[in-house]
């Protein structure tokens, strides 16, 4: 989790950043070359079928091929750029592949936040051809990597060439990775470049899946087969049955630590992940097991995939021969065990205001509640223990492509927030829900361990859960296993006291990824009461023969 810091800090800081840049965001600066001329726009070549035989099989998810009801996608249309002047024939042919809820068309149309990608365009000055695909937009990499190994066989033969290189977007490096090493496209791919890919997936993902925000993510569409595969749990299962399938293709990433726009749903990640991330993808994340890391840059989920913000750093793998790769950026599945400062409410809203308690201990230096809302006409207020109330406006939905895509985002911001109970106020239309995530800097910070976030289905293993910052009188901790379809089992108490929890979990018999919720109560030396909430995810499925 991001420090949390005050909007009128953040605004000082953006107006004194344009006059002196800090030492590590300079590197924007040499990631933004000259823009190029705009060139004829890609024109559909074809459209590749979905063979259903082949590979294995997609475990805890839907069929092969599945499509999310009631969406009309161009799954399988694939493009062609224009032929540039100045075309190099001894450059490869560069196949760009999107990520979760996009299209082949956002490598050269309008970005969410940063304007239009030039990607296309700097490829095109540069002398390369180009071919962009259309995956499924909520699929897993099951389904888009049979799909996308079908399509390179049509765009190879198309320009006449063995192999190609790749360069993906978020999850569409999943998919690259899964057509490579599971469906045989690892012949026709010379290197796969991957810029802000979850190889190990994103906490985001598994709070869609937590007890907290089960209710809003059904009821906006994205508790989705890509939401899914990308909890980390089932990224440490992927990588465990993946990587080494494919050492003839050479993979290099590329990796972001700037938060995106303030109060967007890029923000609200930045303050959800632990650590440095790019609003969507940890940094840890994005770097590959046997991969070469080209750059941890100052760049949002949003831009990693613009020409100007990340070509002048890829364009030399672009050409490059051989096999380059480094050991890979977690040494243990499970990423880097980090402290959570959260307090997280949710449910369904009705006509009647409903308030949700929680406390708020003394020693807290700032805090943020963003508030996610299924209908625009929720209403949402803060009510600190004095009475007084801070509304929360919701002025924009979340973008299509991430966690919480429909969703409505507001989030009020509160220096030295009065010690004592705080309340979350709510009224909607029926069927309308909401997700509350307050960010608290200083206080109590929980650190949860899980251990190997891999099991076999039956077994049992540990959960741990300590408490760091502050001096904790009492505490105790109740644990939610949640799995697809819902709850597998609810207030879960761990053993132990004074900060130190600890619980054995049988894990269930279906194969399939859980998501563990904890939460910690308790009172400080002080006896003002705190509260926290720490949430993540591990993979039961039998050991491969």
């Amino acid at each position: 989790m991001r420090r949390i810091i005050p909007l009128l800090l953040v605004l000082s800081l953006l107006f004194l950043s344009a006059a002196a840049p800090g030492a590590r965001p300079s590197r924007l600066a040499a990631a933004q070359p000259v823009a190029p001329a705009e060139p004829p726009p890609p024109v559909h070549a074809g459209r590749g079928e979905l063979a259903l035989d082949g590979g294995p099989a997609e475990p805890g998810t839907h069929g092969a091929g599945d499509v999310p009801a009631g969406r009309a996608l161009a799954a399988g249309d694939w493009y062609v750029g224009a032929t540039p002047p100045n075309a190099d024939p001894t450059k490869p042919v560069l196949v760009f592949v999107h990520g979760k809820g996009g299209s082949a068309a956002g490598w050269w149309s309008d970005t969410m936040y940063h304007g239009v990608n030039d990607m296309y365009a700097y490829a095109y000055n540069n002398g390369y051809r180009t071919a962009f695909v259309d995956l499924h937009p909520e699929g897993t990499m099951w389904t888009n990597g049979q799909l996308l190994s079908s399509l390179l066989n049509q765009i190879t033969a198309h320009f006449g060439v063995s192999k190609v290189v790749i360069v993906a977007h978020s999850k569409g490096g999943v998919d690259a990775n899964a057509a490579s090493a599971h469906y045989g496209a690892a012949a026709r791919i010379r290197r796969v470049v991957t810029l802000g890919t979850p190889h190990w997936g994103t906490p985001l993902a598994d709070l869609a899946y937590s007890s907290w925000a089960s209710w809003l993510a059904e009821i906006i569409g994205q508790r989705t087969d890509a939401t899914y595969v990308m909890q980390t749990g089932y990224m440490d299962y992927f990588r465990s049955i993946t990587d080494g399938l494919d050492p003839g293709v050479a993979y290099a990433t590329v990796s972001g630590y700037k938060c995106g726009p303030l109060f967007t749903a890029l923000w609200l990640g930045c303050v959800y992940i632990s650590g440095e991330d790019d609003g969507v993808v940890p940094v840890w994340s994005a770097q590959k097991p046997g991969a070469s890391h080209l750059s941890t840059g100052y760049w949002d989920h949003d831009e990693i995939r613009m020409g100007s913000r990340v070509w002048s750093t890829i364009a030399p793998q672009l050409t490059a021969s051989g096999l380059t790769a480094s050991p890979g950026a977690r040494a243990a599945a499970g990423g880097p065990a980090a402290p959570g400062n959260l307090i997280l409410r949710g449910g369904k809203a009705n006509a009647e205001e409903h308030a949700d308690a929680f406390p708020v201990e003394r020693g807290v230096r700032a805090a943020t509640f963003h508030v996610l809302a299924s209908h625009p006409d929720l209403k949402a207020a803060l009510a600190a223990p004095d009475g007084t109330l801070h509304p929360v406006k919701f002025v924009a939905p979340v973008p299509e492509g991430e966690v919480f895509a429909g969703a409505w985002l507001g989030a009020v911001e509160v220096e030295d927030p009065a010690a004592g109970e705080w309340q979350l106020v709510t009224s909607g239309p029926a069927g309308s829900a909401y997700l509350m995530i307050a960010a608290l800097e200083g206080g109590v910070a929980a650190v949860l361990d899980l251990g190997d976030r891999l099991s076999v289905p039956g077994a049992a293993r540990t959960v741990s859960v300590s408490l760091q910052g502050a001096d904790v009188a009492e505490s105790r901790a109740s644990l939610t296993l949640t799995g697809r379809d819902g709850p597998v089992a609810d207030g879960i108490g761990l053993s132990g006291g004074r900060g130190a929890h600890r619980a054995a979990l049988s894990v269930p018999q279906q194969p399939g990824v859980y998501t563990v919720t904890v939460t910690v109560t308790g009172k400080l030396g002080d006896g003002w009461p705190f509260e926290r909430t720490v949430v993540s995810s591990f993979a039961a499925f039998p050991r491969a023969d």
